[in-house]
């Protein structure tokens, strides 16, 4: 008996640190899991694409102006939003592959992606539609007057695409007889050949980047055309046949999305990709110039970029290291006695988006042997199980806010909100919690 007892201690003991703790939040996960099963969409009359989540825009511009009625959320599938939800999903599963609801959850999306693709490798945020017999992109239900058709018929972009051949790249690590039709690769040159052309050098910048100092950077831009191109309408109420247009025909450097494209090029092992290092130089300025929420001109909130800058840094950006500290610091330094993180006064509070971007940065970029770093990380778990729900179901979801903006000019007025992707967030920070930090 004893040496049975004796063989049962050994092996305890001969575990890797944190696997006896390993799973604490394990119900807890699993059961926001099945929440995400149970609201994935069918695509069959719900108003959405097969594998997609439903997201909402809503619009605080006076209904009048036609952009939307007033404070009213319209569904709004988008393949952007579908990506970072599965995307999401799968960084769980990468670091935790005991959650084996995840492979399916993440392949179903696959169906969703292509009424999103406009040619052999390039994607809309919104779905193509027909007008006047020529094919348009444009929201799905949101209302738009008339005047806006065209204005909404928006080139492919940056943040859409790069999100999109990750969510490509991760499917083939789950599946590597999966790739995307017509490439020998989940990221095929083709795509970082065009990110790499389109760039901020020799121009005059955006309006918005030239207040924060921000002048032929190097770093990506946002749309993927050019805008210079004589093809494009310049007229701001061109309809839409006439053609896509950027935004008030000028394009622009947001940090988010250059830590997005950042995150991809790394994880394909693209680190050659022209424009990578001045895209590393870029945002480390920004970082030592904390121009954290003011950089993020499609995402109005305090720690979209350290999130992303974590993210990327976890997938192999080795350039981003210099600003680890500062991150930490930051993250240290804006949170509240009660563990939450809270945005900008000058955007909403919107404290459980914020704290899980915060809080999945931090458990990312700290170190779980260090005492005051583990206090912080506690209090921010504490903080977020406190804002658990639970639906009909009985199933854990915590309540989408705020994760993206429309333009500059509507960065507060016109934002989206995702329960899907707010849920998938904090179920990534509490399998850091376990997989990581043993908390």
């Amino acid at each position: 008996m004893m040496k049975i007892l004796g063989a049962f201690l050994v092996s305890l003991l001969s575990l890797p640190f944190g696997s006896y703790a390993a799973g604490r939040y394990d119900s807890l996960i699993n059961s926001s899991l099945d929440f995400l099963a149970a609201y994935q969409t069918e695509g069959t009359g719900d108003g959405y694409f097969p594998g997609h989540w439903k997201s909402k825009v809503t619009s605080y511009a006076p209904s009048a102006i036609g952009i939307g009625k007033f404070a009213v959320p319209y569904d709004d599938p988008s393949i952007f939003t579908a990506a970072i939800v599965a995307n999401t999903l799968a960084e769980i599963y990468f670091q935790n592959p005991r959650f084996k609801k995840i492979p399916a959850l993440v392949e179903k999306t696959k169906n969703g992606i292509y009424p999103f693709r406009l040619n052999s490798y390039l994607f809309s945020f919104y779905p193509e539609k027909y007008y006047r017999g020529t094919k348009v992109v444009g929201p799905k239900h949101m209302y738009l007057a008339r005047a806006w058709w065209g204005f909404a018929n928006v080139p492919p972009d940056a943040d859409t695409n790069s999100a999109t051949y990750t969510y490509q790249y991760y499917l083939n690590k789950l599946n590597p007889r999966w790739l995307p039709p017509g490439h020998s690769s989940p990221v095929p040159a083709v795509f970082t050949k065009k990110l790499a052309n389109t760039r901020d050098l020799n121009r005059h910048p955006h309006g918005y980047n030239l207040a924060q100092g921000h002048i032929n950077t190097g770093a990506f831009m946002t749309y993927l055309m050019d805008e210079n191109s004589a093809d494009m309408p310049r007229f701001l109420f061109a309809p839409p046949d006439k053609g896509p247009r950027i935004p008030f025909a000028k394009n622009d450097v947001d940090c988010v999305v250059n830590a997005n494209i950042l995150n991809l090029l790394s994880l394909a092992n693209k680190e050659d990709t022209p424009g990578y290092k001045s895209t590393c130089n870029h945002l480390r300025r920004v970082v030592k110039w904390k121009q954290y929420f003011f950089c993020g001109m499609y995402y109005p909130s305090l720690y979209a970029l350290p999130y992303s800058m974590a993210n990327a840094m976890e997938n192999g950006a080795e350039c981003l290291e210099p600003t680890r500290d500062d991150l930490l610091s930051y993250l240290i330094q804006k949170q509240n006695k009660d563990g939450s993180w809270r945005n900008s006064v000058l955007a909403r509070p919107d404290f459980i988006q914020s704290s899980a971007w915060a809080l999945n940065a931090f458990l990312m970029l700290g170190d779980p042997e260090n005492k005051v770093h583990r206090y912080h990380a506690q209090k921010g778990l504490k903080y977020l199980l406190s804002q658990k729900m639970k639906d009909s179901g009985g199933r854990s979801y915590w309540k989408g806010e705020v994760y993206f903006a429309a333009l500059f000019t509507a960065r507060f007025n016109v934002v989206w909100r995702s329960t899907a992707y707010t849920t998938a967030l904090t179920a990534k920070a509490f399998a850091l919690a376990d997989s990581k930090w043993n908390l």
